[in-house]
């Protein structure tokens, strides 16, 4: 949250890309930030406007929604994706990169899982919108002119991680140890379970 809310540097105005129910964006937002938000799945959207962070919800699928608004030459201070890249096909994916930047008029922020990532059922929680259609690299962003960081420490946190499963006192300690070593999955993005991919332009 600390190193989102660095980068954020105080954006006006806010596009959160496939927002879900508000609530990373609510962990991290700051008063006077114009937030709009798009997300495909009606029961995130009830929980997201009752955050109250967001100035605008769209309901819609990525694409289309970002394509009006490139139509429409709308600019955002920061275009923020958190966990939703994964869940388009690589070529709805690569797309929604290319309206992103676009959008962006300072800053572009991609969070995503490293590789492909499969989703569980119980996770999905009867969220059909949920299940995970692509995988990401670093290389994915980097060619892009992004900064890669790592996220969660990928012996823990992948697939078949550590902490898959997990509860009570063992997710505890197992999150505990993700986080002392975090600054180093930061540097180092081979090492983390997931990317934090970032543009300043």
């Amino acid at each position: 949250m600390w190193f989102l809310r660095h980068f954020s540097k105080n954006p006006s105005t806010v596009l959160d890309l496939g927002c879900g129910d508000g609530s990373l964006m609510n962990a991290f937002y700051k008063k006077g930030w114009k937030i709009t938000g798009i997300d495909i799945y009606e029961k995130s959207l009830v929980k997201a406007r009752k955050t109250g962070v967001y100035k605008k919800l769209i309901k819609g699928d990525l694409v289309s929604v970002c394509r009006k608004l490139v139509e429409k030459q709308t600019k955002f201070d920061l275009v923020f994706c958190s966990q939703a890249i994964e869940h388009l096909s690589k070529k709805e994916g690569l797309e929604i990169l290319n309206l992103a930047d676009k959008l962006g008029r300072k800053r572009v922020y991609f969070g995503t899982p490293r590789g492909y990532m499969n989703q569980p059922e119980e996770f999905l929680e009867g969220n059909p919108y949920q299940k995970h259609k692509s995988g990401w690299t670093v290389d994915d962003f980097k060619i892009r002119g992004y900064k890669v960081y790592g996220v969660g420490l990928r012996p823990i946190w992948s697939e078949r991680g550590m902490a898959r499963g997990k509860k009570g006192i063992s997710l505890f300690l197992l999150t505990t140890l993700s986080f002392l070593l975090s600054p180093i999955t930061i540097l180092v993005p081979s090492l983390g379970s997931g990317i934090m991919a970032i543009k300043v332009k």
